[in-house]
């Protein structure tokens, strides 16, 4: 990556990797509150207000489902119609879409012999019965690089596999397992998919004596996210049950855990002569959401192009999975995650509505406002599947995400690599705002501008950085900085309307990533690198496999003829139900193994050779033989790294990868 210069912003390279640690520490302190400043101007008292407005109590953290999420689309229609600008869709302001927010039990929900409250299906499990022995295979691991296997060589076809959760040797830090902290291996996901492909029936998982530590309890049926469901049935039961069906094997479950903790020696058993048979029975509830636009219409020879200026406006509502204090239910208002950001779109819109009012040639000006992003950016990703207009027509979107703590006047520019023009734009506004601009990055990142980047379009995301509030109940109004929030609204706009006016061959023209996308699922850091980007649109498909909006240049995906609108349904022989299956096929393989990968195109089977890369190396190629020195260009470039690494997880919820990217960046630093 390459960080432009703008003015105010020549910093010697050591004091920028220091401000990265800064923004990038959950420490971080929040900027001096302005809202209670007789002095603010106007534009900083409207921020201020239209914050306070959205993060309030009443708005119930404008959670999907929530009555306060609805009060939030009123009070922002109302705003865009009172600027001045159209409605989006006809005569309306509004455009719903369904949004997946969690599981439901349906009636036969059953397994035989056990109470309703000894079992729970998980939030991935597919519906269905199911009948078979049940096979033990002790945690389920399939880790031949740390030369430990539970599963090679048992034949579980048509077998109900039994499952501990977590991994051996906890707590332990000599353990190849990482001890510490939990190692990819112990995913339930990643050990659902080893015994499917193995022919299991069904997957019942169990917490072990060890770790239930007498609680005899199974997780409450909750939501896993977007992504499409396991493929067979995946249940949980209590610690209980699986010592009585163990028992009855001559196996006593403790000391199993025991005995393995001692000498990590696989003691599966693919036949006990126990039977299970049961039926799960549950569906995914939805929500309705509501995306909003209004619309500045464009004039004369440009009258027919777009740009677009966004945000999304929903948040956490009381909390739960996404939180990060997921036990806490209590109001999450979102005051910066993301009132921040719409109340300066907002801003920028009636700015630019009146701006414009005089140019003779101006494109016209789409402001928008998502909802869902929360869970997967759900409101953009259906927006621009049934947008009002020509999505070809959109010359440029800029997305304003967490704007609400600027410090030191240093507003980050994410996306500016994805498109060359950029620089001259940025630079205009910059100079105009006397804001000082950290711009780089491709157009990929855990915010709506994805939506946008798939479908080719040049995107910037406006970021002011993360801190200790974010994601919990104390991202509060008062904790914003107003002036701040202002002068980004006042960026926004001067950006705008320049993209607006730009001449043709001015405009920022599509640059596909050179860098692997932020949240791309590859292969997380794990394993080998095939080079792809997942359409985040299709989590929910039922036609399985995982759809793919582009490849990344020069890959070894582009390099075996894979392209976006592929949809990979096979790698090596796996197969590929959803994003996880992918990443954990991946994971599987190493660095230059060539493997064969079947794919669905324009409604046909092809299957592609693939020699997959090393993730440390660019474009997946081997790694230099020698090391470059570590230059002071060097050391700020690894630490940008982990600094947009270490904020990709954090917006995904993987603490343990943020924390670990926090670590090497305070190493780097």
């Amino acid at each position: 990556m390459s960080r432009m210069a703008f003015p105010r912003a020549a910093r010697p390279l050591l004091g920028f990797a220091l401000l990265l640690l800064a923004l990038a520490a959950c420490g971080a302190a929040p900027p001096t509150p302005a809202a209670s400043d007789p002095a603010l101007s106007a534009e900083a008292k409207d921020f201020r207000d239209a914050v306070t407005v959205l993060a309030d109590d009443k708005m119930e953290g404008r959670g999907l489902g929530t009555k306060g999420i609805g009060l939030a689309a009123t009070y922002i229609e109302k705003r865009l119609k009172s600027a001045g600008l159209q409605p989006g869709f006809g005569r309306s302001y509004r455009q719903k879409f369904p949004v997946k927010i969690g599981v439901e039990k349906l009636a036969g929900n059953a397994i035989e012999g056990l109470k309703d409250d000894e079992w729970s299906p998980l939030g991935f499990s597919s519906p269905g019965a199911f009948a078979g022995e049940l096979a033990f295979v002790g945690y389920g691991i399939e880790a031949a690089p740390l030369g430990y296997q539970e599963l090679s060589g048992l034949d579980l076809k048509g077998k109900v596999v039994l499952i501990l959760r977590y991994e051996p040797q906890e707590k332990d830090d000599a353990s190849p397992f990482d001890g510490k902290r939990p190692s990819r291996w112990s995913a339930l996901r990643y050990k659902a998919m080893q015994a499917r492909e193995r022919g299991a029936a069904a997957v019942v998982f169990v917490t072990g004596p060890l770790q239930d530590e007498g609680n005899d309890k199974v997780p409450a049926l909750k939501n896993d996210g977007p992504e499409s469901p396991a493929g067979i049935p995946v249940i949980q039961v209590k610690t209980s049950v699986a010592q009585r069906w163990l028992a009855t094997a001559g196996i006593d479950l403790a000391a199993f855990q025991k005995d393995v903790d001692r000498d990590l020696t696989p003691r599966s058993r693919a036949a006990t002569g126990v039977m299970v048979k049961g039926n799960v029975a549950i569906r995914a509830t939805y929500a309705e959401g509501e995306n909003i636009v209004g619309v500045i219409p464009g004039k004369g020879a440009l009258a027919k192009e777009y740009v677009v200026i966004g945000a999304h406006y929903d948040h956490l509502g009381y909390g739960g999975q996404g939180s990060m204090r997921p036990n806490d239910k209590a109001i999450h208002n979102g005051a910066d995650d993301n009132a921040s950001g719409t109340a300066a779109v907002m801003i920028a819109g009636a700015a630019l509505k009146k701006q414009l009012a005089g140019a003779k040639d101006h494109r016209a000006i789409a402001v928008m406002l998502f909802s869902g992003e929360e869970v997967g950016l759900a409101g953009s990703a259906f927006l621009v599947d049934h947008a009002p207009f020509p999505v070809a027509s959109v010359r440029a979107m800029v997305n304003l995400d967490m704007v609400g703590r600027l410090r030191g006047d240093t507003l980050i520019a994410l996306g500016a690599e994805s498109a060359a023009e950029w620089k001259d734009f940025i630079q205009r506004a910059a100079t105009a705002t006397k804001l000082d601009i950290a711009a780089r990055g491709d157009g990929y990142g855990p915010s709506d501008q994805t939506s946008f980047y798939a479908k080719q379009i040049p995107v910037l995301h406006l970021f002011t950085g993360t801190h200790e509030q974010y994601h919990t109940p104390d991202d509060d109004a008062p904790l914003i900085n107003a002036v701040g929030g202002a002068a980004v609204a006042r960026f926004t706009t001067l950006l705008g309307a320049d993209l607006a006016t730009a001449a043709t061959a001015a405009s920022p023209v599509y640059a596909r990533a050179n860098a692997a996308p932020a949240m791309s699922g590859d292969s997380r850091g794990y394993g080998a690198y095939l080079g792809t980007v997942p359409d985040f649109r299709a989590m929910e498909s039922t036609e399985g496999g995982v759809l793919l909006s582009d490849v990344r240049p020069g890959g070894p995906a582009e390099r075996a003829g894979i392209k976006g609108g592929d949809r990979i349904m096979m790698i090596a022989g796996t197969k590929i139900a959803n994003l996880y299956d992918m990443t954990y096929a991946l994971q599987d393989q190493k660095p230059g193994q060539t493997v064969d990968i079947l794919v669905i195109r324009e409604g046909k089977e092809a299957t592609f050779r693939a020699t997959l890369g090393d993730r440390g190396a660019m474009g997946g190629a081997a790694p230099a033989a020698a090391a470059p020195a570590r230059t002071a260009e060097s050391l700020v470039e690894e630490a940008r790294r982990h600094y947009d690494a270490a904020i990709a997880a954090q917006r995904a919820g993987d603490w343990s990868r943020y924390g670990e990217e926090i670590r090497r960046l305070g190493e780097v630093l």
